[in-house]
């Protein structure tokens, strides 16, 4: 599979050691970007998976933020959700099939993950939210597309997450899980970060869904 290029998203695309056609589109959490993801490949170590990092479009201290703040959080969020949508039009244009893309969010990258795997009207390859949450629209359950309800989805939180209430994002989950979504849930002992201890957790679960 070629490189893949957008003018959406500033981005990076991290190519596969091994031929293949897997995708994992990375979304930053607020005031982040997608440098600290720049060896995310070398990291998960998952040889046939092929990376996209993008960054988010609004300036947000020392780095960028997906969305604002309420009351401007629901704009940006569907701003955010059409850019997606486009983004992916372009990646099955070059080749990539919707079902072989992951998407992998912390924090804030996980609402906008959340949000699009939602609303999206196919399958996509999975999702994984770390220290994330959710933004949830109404009548979104009504609105579920039976092939967006056949993606899987793996989400962590740390108990001791003092940004994000783990029951916060609990309570979250529980609404994935009533709506009849296939929601894996792990609580670790760990603070509002991506953890060196995840990495196996994640490849572990990437593996089960790309056999």
């Amino acid at each position: 599979m070629m490189d893949f290029q957008t003018d959406l998203f500033k981005s990076r695309f991290l190519q596969s050691s091994r031929k293949s056609d897997q995708l994992m589109l990375v979304l930053h959490g607020r005031g982040d970007s997608l440098r600290p993801f720049s060896r995310f490949n070398e990291e998960l170590r998952i040889p046939e998976m092929n990376y996209l990092l993008l960054n988010a479009p609004k300036k947000y201290l020392d780095g960028y933020s997906w969305y604002g703040e309420p009351p401007y959080k629901k704009q940006g969020v569907l701003r955010i959700r059409e850019l997606l949508f486009q983004l992916i039009e372009q990646l099955e244009m070059q080749g990539w099939k919707s079902e072989n893309i992951f998407l992998f969010g912390f924090s804030q990258g996980c609402l906008v993950s959340a949000d699009f795997a939602l609303n999206s009207k196919k399958k996509l390859a999975g999702v994984i939210g770390v220290s994330g949450y959710f933004h949830f629209f109404p009548r979104w359950r009504a609105e579920l597309s039976r092939e967006a309800s056949k993606t899987p989805w793996l989400i962590t939180h740390g108990l001791k997450d003092d940004v994000l209430r783990i029951d916060d994002t609990k309570f979250g989950v529980n609404k994935l899980k009533n709506a009849g979504l296939n929601v894996d849930w792990i609580e670790l002992a760990k603070e509002h970060t991506l953890e060196r201890k995840e990495y196996p957790i994640i490849r572990k679960w990437v593996r089960e869904k790309l056999k």
